[in-house]
């Protein structure tokens, strides 16, 4: 004999109020970009409030801007700075990295994971990669295992850097903006394509 329990509560709704449709938006420009993503990040927060992974959005001044980018000696893609200028350094799926020197900071590849001479030299084409490296910035914490994503300081493509594979930097996304919609769509209120 099966015996069915049918609740007397009503199920409370998944989203958390204020989260955007699940559905891939129209991002006509740089202003809708930035609603969605306040959106989202939202609802990434109510669906966290009170856990220590919740996301709060603390924007960088442009003077630490502006010193991040000399401290690194080259630009940031004009997206990241201005994700930055408007949301700040946030930990969601992943990390993005912080403009200030701190646990997590955005910096060259090489001061990031040090690491990254030694697995050059077990490559055969090892100088290729430290050349590559050499123009690379880590700007996103993948999972906190020392992978991480990287944007080339000339072209601003953005690169995965993987310690564990036999590639260790690969291209991903041709832009930072590509990158960030993807990390936004991974939220809740995002797609998830």
């Amino acid at each position: 004999m099966t015996m069915m329990i049918e609740s007397t509560e009503p199920s409370a709704p998944w989203l958390p109020d204020g989260c955007p449709p699940l559905m891939w938006p129209e991002l006509s420009d740089p202003m809708a970009r930035g609603r969605w993503y306040a959106d989202v990040i939202g609802a990434y927060a109510a669906l966290w409030q009170g856990h220590v992974s919740q996301a709060s959005i603390n924007p960088s001044s442009d003077a630490d801007l502006d010193a991040l980018e000399a401290r690194l000696g080259c630009r940031l893609p004009a997206p990241l700075r201005e994700y930055h200028r408007q949301f700040g350094a946030l930990s969601l799926a992943e990390t993005l990295c912080s403009v200030e020197m701190g646990d997590t900071p955005i910096q060259a590849l090489r001061e990031a994971y040090p690491g990254i001479v030694d697995i050059a030299e077990d490559l055969p084409d090892g100088d290729v990669l430290l050349a590559l490296a050499d123009e690379m910035v880590a700007f996103g914490d993948y999972l906190g295992n020392g992978n991480m994503f990287c944007f080339h300081r000339r072209t601003g493509e953005v690169y995965y850097f993987d310690h564990d594979d036999g590639e260790p930097l690969t291209r991903f996304f041709p832009s930072v903006s590509d990158y960030l919609d993807a990390l936004n769509d991974s939220l809740p209120g995002g797609n998830s394509r």
